[in-house]
């Protein structure tokens, strides 16, 4: 019987813990299968071993998000837009400011009053 897409990237995430796009594909097909947790755990993975891909804080933000913990979706964000500011990706940064503004801001905003 032949392996799923995600029993592969699985299995190589196992022989390559420290590979940031081995995580990231792990993390797509989980998105894909609409496994928040799985995704939010193998996001967390990617920016563990590579802090400044942008990619993965979008993804986590939304994975979290979907998983009802909105507070952790925009603490994602609100540390992407970091990333994106550290690296120049001002398109990543510009979209996850948009998604933050949709969620009510940055972690703790709905504190500020």
């Amino acid at each position: 019987m032949a392996q799923s897409r995600l029993e592969i990237f699985a299995e190589m995430a196992r022989q390559q813990p420290d590979d940031a796009m081995v995580w990231y594909g792990l993390a797509s097909e989980y998105m894909k299968a609409e496994r928040w947790r799985e995704a939010s755990d193998a996001l967390r993975n990617v920016v563990r071993v590579n802090p400044d891909y942008t990619a993965a804080y979008q993804l986590l933000g939304t994975a979290l998000s979907n998983q009802g913990e909105p507070e952790e979706a925009r603490l994602a964000w609100t540390e992407g837009v970091a990333a994106a500011t550290r690296t120049g990706a001002w398109k990543a940064r510009q979209h996850m400011e948009t998604l933050l503004a949709q969620s009510g801001g940055p972690p703790g905003a709905e504190f500020c009053e």
